[in-house]
């Protein structure tokens, strides 16, 4: 920072060094000597000016990427029920643009803004010290001026920040339908439906909203900048014609003439550095302060310690009086009293929106309930350590999709910690009817899934990325399996197959079920008839039948469609 202010100074001082020297009457020698040194000296700050702010830049490019590293690990460390919260997802939004947009934007602009700015202050103090010990009225001038022009662009920038998440939203828009418009899985659809006009439109409203949005903040600059070179023009033309007089006055001699016209010049440089950079920092911190802000919201909430009790083994979950709400008016879960003994299979079933993706978030601990509790072994779920408590359980839901890492680490989860067991992925693999699949692929287990990291990665089918999942859950060994919807993506005889597989893998865990076709879990010991947030009806398949009640009217009405289905097929064999 020194090197920046003081190579400015000295090279508006320069030809004023020169003057004095040639004009001094000392010998050639010692005039040259006196130049020569302060021109190599000027060049030399040149030089660490340089290495100086290509120092800086480095710096600050590193400390937004450590940053951005920081939000990832906070978002991964947070709560469940945070990070998912709408919230949550506005202020990561804003926080990525502080560390991933680009460089002119958040903690790297930030930095850079706050030295420009302290550089700033520091060669106004310096340059103001000279004209003053000349012609200190002749700061009050410059002052004004400066001033009337830094308020102008302070304008400017309020009128860019104002339209900035408008800008933002306008970009994403424009960035979601290149996307979708250049991603060949949409051919089909945009030819066959005559979407390219509709696209062709949706691109000029975005443009055309862009280009608003653009005139709004240039406009506002532009205007800026008329005020701006109005107020230099002044404020140069006075200072200049000032001292001139001053010289023909025989106030100042020529080489004092030469320095102040340097410092005049390069004072109102300074200060509009000064505050133009304090302007553009105020904006930036409030792109940081939405980091602050998620890194506060991520923070861990309090938990419990304790191990969980019975590791490995077939666990016993009791629900006592829980209900569950998300926004605190209505409940998605409802005062539920339930147990689930060691080793049962449980299916859940009912309605979409009955509640069933919910009680299994809570089961496993990945939501806390609004009141009630949930007990492992007896044991209150709130007073586990979350970590010993997920050990316990596999989970597998129907929003699954695999990681572009290998299939070796999809399965395992090792993360590097531990070496991957290939005797037990095999096997995992084959239990799940993905082994013919796996070895298929160019490098086997070792294969990527996806191109997000391997140009040559694989991609799985729908049915194929569930079995994926199964293999997973198979991998972890838990003695609790929550399955929800695992099947969404097979048809009916293969979803059977698939739940006829489940209940032999998961024979003495304690096991529960979701599935939306209820012939599928007509295997489970108990099936829970979910409607509103609470279990309205449970029993066996036969028990449920028999009193005719919601689940019986589902089943039949699901029997009776399958039924025309397969006439229907037949029909079209014939």
């Amino acid at each position: 920072m020194a090197a920046g202010v003081t190579q400015p100074f000295l090279a508006a001082a320069l030809p004023s060094v020169v003057v004095a020297a040639l004009t001094s009457g000392a010998e050639p020698f010692v005039a040259l000597a006196l130049v020569a040194g302060a021109a190599a000296l000027l060049q030399a700050l040149v030089v660490l000016k340089a290495w100086t702010q290509a120092k800086s830049n480095w710096y600050y490019t590193c400390t937004r990427v450590w940053g951005g590293l920081d939000l990832c690990r906070d978002a991964l460390a947070a709560d469940y029920r945070y990070i998912e919260s709408d919230e949550a997802h506005k202020k990561l939004d804003l926080a990525t643009r502080a560390f991933f947009n680009d460089s002119s934007m958040g903690v790297e602009e930030a930095l850079r803004r706050f030295f420009a700015a302290l550089g700033g202050a520091l060669g106004m103090v310096a340059y103001a010290a000279v004209i003053g010990a000349f012609v200190p009225w002749l700061l009050v001038p410059l002052v004004l001026l400066t001033i009337v022009s830094i308020a102008a662009n302070l304008w400017a920038n309020e009128k860019s920040y104002a339209v900035m998440d408008d800008e933002f939203a306008a970009s994403e828009a424009f960035e979601y339908l290149r996307r979708q418009a250049l991603d060949p899985a949409n051919g089909k659809d945009i030819r066959l439906y005559r979407m390219s006009a509709w696209f062709k439109l949706a691109f000029a409203q975005v443009l055309d909203r862009n280009v608003e949005l653009r005139d709004i903040e240039y406009g506002a600059f532009e205007r800026a900048g008329y005020v701006a070179a109005a107020c230099a023009l002044f404020r140069d033309g006075a200072s200049y014609a000032t001292l001139i007089w001053l010289l023909f006055a025989g106030s100042i001699d020529l080489p004092a003439f030469l320095l102040l016209a340097g410092m005049v010049s390069g004072f109102g440089t300074w200060m509009q550095t000064a505050f133009d950079s304090l302007s553009e920092l105020t904006v930036q911190l409030r792109h940081v302060s939405a980091y602050r802000e998620v890194h506060d919201g991520c923070a861990p909430a309090a938990h419990g310690t304790n191990a969980a009790p019975n590791p490995g083994r077939a666990h016993e979950i009791r629900l006592d009086h829980v209900s569950f709400s998300y926004d605190g008016s209505k409940d998605a879960v409802h005062d539920l009293t339930l147990t689930i003994h060691p080793g049962e299979k449980i299916a859940l079933v009912g309605v979409n929106g009955a509640g069933k993706t919910t009680l299994v978030k809570l089961l496993c601990g990945l939501y806390r309930p609004t009141s009630g509790s949930i007990y492992l072994d007896g044991v209150d779920v709130a007073s586990i350590d979350p970590r010993s408590l997920w050990r316990e359980f596999s989970v597998v839901f129907q929003d699954c999709f695999p990681f572009s890492f290998t299939v070796a680490d999809n399965v395992s989860c090792s993360g590097g910690e531990k070496d991957v067991d290939p005797v037990r992925l095999d096997a995992c693999l084959a239990q799940a009817d993905l082994a013919e699949k796996v070895a298929g692929l160019p490098h086997g287990s070792a294969t990527y899934l996806g191109q997000d990291v391997d140009p040559e990665g694989a991609s799985l089918s729908g049915g194929e990325t569930q079995r994926l999942m199964l293999a997973r859950a198979l991998y972890k060994g838990a003695p609790v399996v929550l399955l929800d919807e695992p099947t969404a993506a097979l048809d009916p005889l293969a979803e059977r197959q698939m739940y006829e597989r489940y209940d032999e893998l998961t024979a003495g865990k304690t096991s529960v079920f979701i599935s939306h076709r209820l012939s599928s879990t007509r295997f489970c010991e108990r099936i829970l008839y979910m409607e509103g947030g609470r279990v309205v009806e449970q029993g066996t398949h036969d028990e449920l039948m028999a009193v005719g009640g919601s689940y019986a009217r589902m089943f039949e009405t699901q029997a009776r469609y399958y039924e025309d289905d397969s006439i229907g097929g037949d029909e079209d064999a014939e």
